[in-house]
């Protein structure tokens, strides 16, 4: 008897809901990487456009003026944009206030800084740490969280001065502000000073504001609680505080938390300058706090031999 052998049929479609689940999945899927990778285009250009904007106030601050003639290096201090310090309350009786300090140069302007507020009239300092090259500005807590310091609306934002503080004479504490960034922007890089080896290499850092020149030591690196009362809270204010035992307290719980020993002291009279960023806790902020080198004291003598 002879051999057919059976006809192909196709079998029919058993789960057609299957198969347009399967679409919708695929089509999630593609849509949701060309969103990846429109936003990680939008962050590398905007990384760019940040990292462009300080480039060009780098290179305009390093060019010969237009004008050989001396400009005036003497201003009133009301004729700055130097914020004021709010009007304090009335200290207690038996309180020591610290003294004010006037500027040794007076009100003479730093050359650098004052051209570049040509260009960035926000510009009140400049800031340079390891690989940390940038302008300070100055407006208000808010607005530099989302634009650059050309003023132009970046995520990277840009590294600010707290509204509060006042350069009419020496500062005894500035507090600057900038994005934890992941690409190493504005402070994204204070992590690497969590590890002792990198800061005591890295512990010497240049700022400088619209009155004056300043060499800056390191002497705590905190992860600092923001809430009064839990173990890791140090007042911000207290810092901020004229109060010579307000502030020592606060200089005190500054040190006490710090990660590792920084072998540098630390005292109310000191100027010092702190560098705060986010942490993944919103009540959390990492601070690099550092005081002014103080007269005599020789940078050659405190980095590594």
């Amino acid at each position: 008897m002879p051999y057919y052998p059976p006809r192909y049929e196709p079998e029919p479609e058993k789960n057609p809901r299957g198969k347009a689940i399967r679409w919708t999945i695929l089509l999630l899927s593609a849509a949701l990487v060309i969103y990846g990778g429109v936003r990680l285009g939008l962050y590398l250009s905007e990384l760019k456009a940040v990292q462009k904007t300080t480039e060009e106030f780098r290179a305009y601050a390093a060019e010969p003026p237009a004008n050989t003639e001396a400009a005036p290096q003497e201003r009133k201090a009301e004729t700055t944009s130097a914020p004021a310090a709010p009007q304090a309350e009335a200290a207690p009786l038996r309180t020591e206030k610290l003294p004010a300090v006037e500027y040794p140069n007076g009100y003479a302007l730093v050359p650098r800084i004052q051209k570049l507020r040509e260009k960035g009239k926000y510009i009140i300092g400049w800031i340079t740490l390891d690989e940390l090259d940038e302008p300070v500005v100055y407006r208000d807590n808010m607005y530099f969280l989302t634009h650059d310091a050309s003023g132009n609306h970046n995520k990277n934002g840009a590294i600010f001065m707290d509204e509060g503080t006042s350069l009419l004479t020496q500062p005894y504490t500035i507090l600057l502000y900038g994005h934890n960034m992941k690409s190493g922007a504005m402070f994204g890089n204070l992590r690497k000073y969590e590890d002792f080896s990198y800061n005591y290499k890295h512990r010497t850092f240049q700022f400088d504001t619209l009155y004056e020149e300043g060499k800056y030591i390191i002497f705590s690196v905190a992860n600092v609680c923001l809430t009064p009362g839990k173990t890791r809270f140090v007042s911000l204010s207290g810092l901020q505080s004229s109060e010579r035992e307000v502030r020592k307290k606060a200089l005190d719980d500054l040190v006490r938390i710090r990660r590792y020993d920084t072998l540098t002291d630390v005292n109310e009279e000191d100027q010092i300058l702190l560098l705060i960023t986010c942490v993944g806790d919103d009540d959390e902020r990492l601070i690099v706090a550092a005081r002014r080198l103080r007269e005599g004291e020789k940078e050659d003598q405190l980095q590594m031999k």
